[in-house]
């Protein structure tokens, strides 16, 4: 299984729909046959980074983000909460599948 492995560059930022929301960045993306492993670093607080899977069947819906619970929210037992992931981002310098 062969993977591509790309750290971030310089993007925009996204947040959650808390109040306040948690904002955060790509750190760093990875290609695998079965989609995208995305690392999500918290930009407002020092936070561990946290690794989401975008699947390709993800990719492919015709949306323009795709939404994962914000890791945050649920550590903090609030109110889950949605990150909307821009698809350009998340796949900003990989190659094509």
């Amino acid at each position: 299984m062969s993977t591509q492995h790309v750290a971030a560059g310089v993007e925009g930022e996204f947040a959650c729909t808390a109040e306040p929301p948690h904002r955060f960045e790509i750190a760093e993306r990875q290609r695998n046959r079965n989609g995208i492993l995305v690392t999500i670093q918290r930009l407002d607080l020092p936070y561990p980074p946290r690794q989401l899977f975008i699947s390709k069947r993800e990719m492919k819906m015709g949306y323009e983000d795709v939404y994962k619970a914000c890791f945050v929210c649920v550590d903090e037992g609030k109110k889950e909460s949605a990150i909307a992931l821009p698809k350009a981002q998340i796949e900003a310098g990989l190659p094509p599948a």
